[in-house]
C-alpha cells in the first residue's frame, strides 16, 4: 500500500481462500507489532460469487470455527457488497444485487469486456462478477465501503481455462454477436 491503507479484495465461492489470507495477514501483522516495527493497515474484502453477503458470513464463520478459531465477525473478512442505489433489473433485484453463480449475463459479459480492453483477463465465473462489484463500489466516498480510501489489490484466483466453454454459454443465450469468435482472451 506505500503507507496507504490497502484493500486486498478477493472473490469469493466458499469464501475459503479469503478467511485463511486474512488469518495469515492478521498473523503478519501481529509480528510486526511484537517487534515495535511499523504498522500496516490491510483489509481483507472478499467479494461474493457464489450466494450472497449472508451465505458468505456463515461460510467464513463455519470455517473459522473448523479451524480453531471463536467465529467472531470482528475477525472475518469484511465482505463487498453490491450498492444500494444501483437499478439491477428484476433478476438481480431478486439476489439484492448479485449475480447468480454461472447464469450468463449482459452486465458480466460489459465487465468481462471493459476488462480485457484494459489487458486484465477475468474468468466468466468469478472474475467479471467480483470486478463487475468492485468497479460499481471503486469510488465510494461511504465510510461503510470497505474499500474507500484504499488502495486496491486484487488476487486472480483462476478460472481462466473456463473461459471459452463459458463464453459458449453466453452465444447460445444470443448474449454474443454472431461475429464474435468464442476464444479466451
Amino acid at each position: 500500500g506505500k503507507g496507504m491503507p490497502l484493500a486486498v479484495c478477493v472473490p469469493g465461492g466458499t469464501c475459503t481462500t479469503a478467511l485463511l489470507l486474512k488469518k495469515s495477514i492478521d498473523f503478519i501483522i501481529e509480528q510486526r507489532q511484537k517487534k515495535k516495527e511499523e504498522t500496516m493497515d490491510i483489509r481483507v474484502v472478499v467479494i461474493p460469487c457464489v450466494g450472497d453477503d449472508e451465505y458468505a458470513m456463515r461460510q467464513m464463520i463455519s470455517l473459522d470455527k473448523a479451524v480453531g478459531g471463536d467465529g467472531n465477525k470482528e475477525h472475518l473478512p469484511w465482505i463487498l457488497r453490491p450498492r444500494e442505489d444501483v437499478e439491477y433489473g428484476s433478476a438481480r433485484r431478486r439476489t439484492r444485487g448479485y449475480f447468480t453463480f454461472g447464469q450468463p449475463s449482459k452486465a458480466l459479459l460489459a465487465t468481462y469486456d471493459e476488462m480485457n480492453s484494459e489487458n486484465v483477463s477475468l474468468d466468466l465465473l468469478y472474475g467479471a462478477p467480483a470486478w463487475s462489484l468492485l468497479i460499481q463500489n471503486w469510488r465510494s466516498r461511504e465510510s461503510n465501503c470497505p474499500i474507500a480510501g484504499r488502495q486496491i489489490m486484487y488476487i486472480h484466483t483462476g478460472g481462466l481455462e473456463g473461459v471459452a466453454s463459458q463464453l459458449t454459454r453466453y452465444k447460445h443465450k444470443n448474449l454474443l454477436p454472431d461475429a464474435r469468435s468464442i476464444q479466451a482472451s
